[in-house]
């Protein structure tokens, strides 16, 4: 009999699971014990993300809903004398693993000391404790550090592995007597991978303790990574997801792992440009926020309101560059923002495009988006032929243009400025200023509005 269809939909989430997280799966009709195994061995990985964990518990506790509650035993007729009696009788738990991962919260003492040689001293103690546990317990291997507590910032907390030759196998309440540490008792996850995902488990425990993570202070194994076993790349790509360590730090183990590091290598650098540049974009809208109440409105200039009224449904083929020169500190950049802001009011858009421009022939228009821009600002074009080179894609004709041309075109990227303004400001030592009256194309207001600045732009 096929199973309902809510346990096969639970059952068939699980097994991607185990997929993303290379454990061996077992089929979508797989009875509860393989399927419970299954999600057993998951939820043991050392590297599993949070989120993960949630998912595999709900998935399985939604798989298990569908056998129904277990029907409750019979209870044997006893005399009501003994029945007291009879529900205290608990047998002692069982505890039978072979590898086991244990967490000393130390929140006391030398554990919330600050002293760099009172917590080298700590782990020593702590590492003494572990080779003991290595002889007592015949381990196989140990993974042993000592890290900050970030999220409280009051202690430190210790992490241990341990893997053993033969089955640990204990019962009653001082089984676990040998793992206390100068009076704290552990918490204690045993590993309950079994089969051959049993080894990379074990394999995953140990690097989870080992690895350079956030806080770390001291570091201990005899179970090295690359010397007694391989890393798995997906191991430090989830660590990596978590911030559980340093972007320097994943590159290393990456540079180890080899395969794939220049893909790695690139999405870090990618990360990195990306960051950056949202730093620079907030530190300059913060900058920019505390000038705004401090600027005063601009003048208004026949020139400028003749350059607006071209943009909207006008229907123009072309429309020409509005090219303001003045001297310095009169306000030309500001004046040049405002006409944009102006236009922009007429085509119900919000921002425009800066490009500094100074002593570059080559515009960089790869930042700009007709769907949120305006226009652009060319701020402090060094050479008035700028405009006449580029007078092609300046006028903005309803053509697509490319910029960054490259022999093979790859790093081209196309934009179009037609009904969008383009303003160009110069400053008095700009070249060729003679030719906005000289030049038969600069000096013809269809192309080129010029606004010459005598006085400051702004309203005093």
């Amino acid at each position: 009999m096929a199973p309902p269809a809510e346990r096969r939909k639970a059952a068939q989430s699980l097994r991607k699971m185990a997929k993303k997280y290379d454990v061996e799966r077992v089929e979508d009709s797989a009875g509860k014990k393989k399927i419970t195994d299954m999600c057993a061995t998951i939820l043991a990985l050392g590297g599993l993300m949070e989120e993960d964990r949630i998912e595999t518990e709900t998935l399985l506790a939604a798989f298990l809903a569908t056998f129904g509650p277990a029907p409750a035993p019979e209870p044997e007729p006893v005399a009501a004398a003994a029945e007291a009696e009879v529900a205290e009788e608990k047998p002692d738990k069982i505890w039978c693993f072979k590898a086991v991962q244990l967490t000393y919260n130390c929140t006391q003492g030398d554990g919330i000391s600050t002293d760099a040689s009172v917590l080298a001293s700590l782990f020593e103690r702590l590492r003494a404790f572990g080779e003991q546990l290595v002889t007592v317990l015949s381990a196989t291997g140990i993974s042993i550090t000592l890290e900050e507590s970030l999220q409280t910032g009051t202690h430190v907390h210790a992490h241990m592995y341990l893997h053993f030759a033969k089955q640990f196998r204990k019962q009653g309440p001082e089984a676990l007597s040998a793992f206390v540490f100068e009076e704290i008792r552990p918490h204690l996850v045993p590993n309950k991978a079994s089969g051959r995902d049993f080894d990379g488990a074990v394999r995953n425990g140990h690097f989870y303790v080992w690895y350079q993570k956030l806080g770390t202070l001291h570091v201990w194994t005899t179970y090295e990574p690359w010397v007694r076993y391989g890393v798995e790349a997906w191991w430090i790509d989830n660590l990596l997801k978590q911030r559980k360590f340093s972007r320097s730090v994943y590159l290393e183990y990456a540079a180890k792992i080899n395969i794939g590091f220049q893909s790695c290598l690139q999405n870090i650098r990618a990360a990195e440009r990306y960051e950056r540049l949202a730093a620079v974009e907030a530190h300059v809208a913060k900058e920019r926020a505390k000038v705004t109440s401090l600027l005063k409105p601009c003048k208004t200039f026949p020139e400028i309101d003749d350059f607006v009224s071209r943009f909207g449904d006008t229907g123009a083929l072309r429309r020409p560059i509005l090219a303001i020169v003045g001297g310095t500190n009169l306000g030309k950049r500001l004046l040049a923002a405002s006409v944009l802001r102006h236009v922009g009011d007429r085509l119900g858009i919000k921002d425009f495009l800066e490009v500094t421009v100074e002593g570059q022939s080559d515009l960089d228009f790869s930042d700009f988006d007709h769907q949120i821009h305006s226009g652009v600002l060319l701020d402090g074009v060094g050479d008035t032929q700028t405009l006449q080179q580029n007078r092609e894609i300046l006028q903005g004709r309803p053509k697509m243009a490319k910029g960054g041309q490259s022999a093979t075109n790859i790093y081209s990227y196309p934009f179009c400025l037609a009904n969008r303004a383009v303003v160009a400001t110069f400053d008095m030592s700009a070249k060729n200023l003679e030719a906005f009256t000289t030049n038969h194309w600069l000096s013809e207001s269809r192309n080129v509005i010029q606004l010459r600045l005598n006085e400051k732009a702004w309203v005093e």
